[in-house]
Parts: structure tokens; sequence; C-alpha cells
């Protein structure tokens, strides 16, 4: 794992991100919508003044929104614990929706807590959001008005090019308002065409649709006060798929076939060699001496010394257990130097996030062109899973694109899908 586990997956195993931009698109869940709001209690204000319209627009806008969000954590078969929700109050950047603010978004959740509709886990500073979680009640008055995630319409507006800053050691990360340019005017575009395909796919798991999908790239820099670069990281992230459970992944479908995953193998390492100009050795690049049947803990450990800005002297927390006796990282990293003479070089430079957005370019590259064929892919950071008739056609692409990309083309694999066949 390249980073800290989020906040949110520590407190619950799969939580929904509240989405400020769904929203109501049929007459049933409109109807809905108006039903809940109905229910909730109108602020307290001065005797003999009458409620603001503007103010109760924003009230019945953010309300909807909360109900959109609310109906696909309840509904959607990707089994979300619940629906983590943003409160904190900050200037308002490029990545709000403008309509209302956490304020209000408060009391609504507030109101629809007492209402019986939701049940609410406060969040917790610096470890998680709050977390907001349809009831019973809520799941029958959705089944009443024969609601279904398939109602749920995405507005347009929200961000698809995001950029972070934050140590990554500390996990705390703040996003950039940065200022558009001519280089987040193409991303944004490559974004646009990647997110078009995908909704117009077919995409299920289990047989239902799990809502509209929306994908964004995530850039970062270490301080707010650099140049907004975006050359580092450059991940996509937003895909339900993407935290599914591995065991649940045989029940995704692309337009009712199942999909084959296919993966960049030794990706991170290939990288590192296409960087230096040199050609790696011939075999499993993560078979270090002594190590054989401990893959994926120095896959981890190895990876690791990419993202360090200073000599790497101990072992990360937790991965000492993956390493036989008497192993350390110093004795981790001489290994690693020696069976990778022409990439040591690059450990504790923390050259890793510039690696990662390599990465992402040919996997941006790879969705963009599949997209002009019109085949769906579902990008997974380092690989992605496609409909099994469009499998050999997907390997030639990623094949191409990592040669155009770095110089020659980069080795595909396909990953088993535990369970698949047994459906």
């Amino acid at each position: 794992m390249l980073f800290p586990q989020t906040a949110d997956s520590k407190a619950l195993p799969y939580v929904l991100h509240y989405d400020a931009w769904l929203a109501p698109g049929s007459d049933s869940l409109i109807a809905l919508a108006d039903h809940i709001y109905s229910m909730l209690t109108l602020p307290i204000i001065t005797p003999g003044r009458k409620h603001r319209a503007d103010a109760e627009e924003r009230r019945k806008l953010c309300a909807a929104t909360l109900v959109a969000n609310l109906v696909v954590a309840a509904l959607s078969p990707a089994r979300y614990a619940g629906l983590a929700v943003p409160l904190g109050n900050g200037k308002v950047t490029r990545y709000d929706r403008r309509d209302f603010n956490p304020d209000v978004l408060r009391s609504v959740i507030g109101e629809a807590e007492n209402a019986g509709l939701v049940s609410v886990d406060k969040a917790v500073f610096k470890e998680r959001r709050t977390i907001v979680s349809p009831t019973s009640y809520l799941r029958h008055l959705t089944d009443e008005h024969r609601a279904t995630v398939a109602d749920v319409h995405r507005l347009t507006g929200r961000e698809t090019i995001e950029l972070w800053a934050g140590s990554r050691r500390s996990g705390h990360k703040t996003p950039v308002d940065y200022v558009d340019c001519c280089e987040t005017d193409r991303l944004r575009a490559q974004m646009a065409d990647i997110n078009r395909v995908l909704n117009c796919a077919d995409v299920r798991l289990d047989g239902c649709q799990s809502g509209p999908i929306h994908l964004v790239r995530k850039f970062r820099i270490d301080h707010r006060s650099e140049t907004h670069s975006f050359d580092r990281h450059g991940r996509l992230y937003g895909g339900f798929w993407e935290d599914l459970p591995k065991e649940r992944r045989h029940l995704l479908t692309i337009g009712g076939e199942s999909v084959a995953d296919l993966d960049f193998a030794s990706m991170f390492i290939q990288l590192a060699y296409c960087r230096q100009g040199a050609k790696p050795p011939v075999g499993d690049l993560y078979a270090i001496p002594g190590l054989e049947e401990h893959r994926k803990a120095v896959k981890s450990l190895m990876v690791s010394l990419f993202f360090r800005n200073a000599e790497a002297r101990r072992l990360p927390a937790g991965s000492k257990d993956g390493l036989p006796e008497g192993w350390n990282m110093e004795r981790f990293k001489a290994a690693s130097s020696d069976f990778h003479p022409a990439i040591a070089s690059l450990f504790d430079t923390n050259v890793g996030f510039e690696l990662m957005a390599v990465e992402s370019d040919i996997l941006v590259g790879v969705l963009l062109e599949l997209g002009e064929k019109d085949v769906a892919a579902l990008p997974m950071h380092d690989g992605i899973m496609v409909a099994t008739s469009h499998k050999e056609l997907t390997i030639g692409t990623m094949r191409s694109v990592s040669a155009e990309k770095v110089g020659r083309p980069l080795q595909v694999v396909e990953k088993a899908i535990q369970g698949a066949g047994a459906k």
C-alpha cells in the first residue's frame, strides 16, 4: 500500500463518500425526496417572521441531494456500510457545490436523524468524517416509492482534476484551489471522455446497477505554497469497483459479460528501470535472494523505498512480521540494491510520486484509446478490468501505449478472479 489507510476505511469497511452533485432524476425519487423533506422540522426563527424563500430552497436542494446519496448507499450492490460526509466549515473552493453549505447540510442531517431516517456516527478529529447510515425506516420509504439506484442523476459541475497538498507521513492532506491552465483543461477533457464512456456502458455488480460513475484524477504537491503542478501522483479514484472485496469481483459485468482482470507486471520496478534507461533482469523482479517466499512483503518494502526523502533506516510499522528472522531495513535495502543495482540510486529520493504519475499517464492513455473504440474499462491504478471479449484488444493496447510512454512495451498479465465461474 502506497498511502496510509484513509480514516474512513479505518472506521468502516466500505463507505460511500458524499457527492454533492447527486440528485433525484426520476418522478419516483423526486416524490421520495419531497416526502422526506416534508418530514423534516423547520429551523426555529424569531416568532412572527417567515422563513426566507432562498434559504428554504437551499434546504430543499440539500435534502434532495442527501436523499440521492442515501439511496445509493442503501441500494447499491456494492453494499456500502454508510455515507461519509464532510461537514467542516471552510473557504468555498472549486471542489464545492455553491448552492448550499455545510451548515445547511449539518442541519438537514440532524433533522433526518430526529425523524428516524438516518443514524449518525459523529466525526472524530483527524480520524474520520461523520458517517451517516440509512435506517430501515428510510429503506421502507424507498421501497414504497419504488425508487432505485437507476433513478439517481448526476448534475454537471463536479471537478475531475484534484490537487492536494500535505505530508504523506502524517496522512493529513488538504485540497488546493488551483487556477486553471492549458494543462488542467487538457486533463479535464480526458476525464470527461473517460467518464462518458463508462456511463454509456452497462456496468453492473451482481446484475444490479450501481449509480452514476464519476472518476477523478488526484495530483499532489508537498506544500500549498509551492508551484501548482500536475506531474506527481495522478491516479484515478471514484469507481465503486476499486475497493470492492476481491471475492466479489466475479460479480462484475460490462455489457452483460464477465470481466478479465489485466495488470502491468511489477509496474513500479519496471518504471524505475525505464526512468534509468536500463533493462530489468529476467524473471520475478520481487524475488530477492533469501526472500523468495515473502513476495508480498518484498513488494511493499521495495515500493516504499521510492517514497522516502531520507535514508531508510527502519522498517515501516507492521512490516517486520512479513519478513523472516534476522531481516531489518539495512539488510533489506542492501539486498534490494544488489538485486537491482541499476535503480538503487533512486532509493530514498522520493521519486515515487513521479513514477506514479507515469503509471497513471499510461493508464489514462489506455482508457482513452479503448474509449475511441467504444470499449469501457474499469481502472485499478496499475491495471484495468474489461469485458472478456475485449481482453486481447486491451492487452495489445496496454503494451502499445506503455511503449509510447516509456520507450518499451511493459509486460501485461491476467490475474485470476476469485470465484469466477461460481456465479
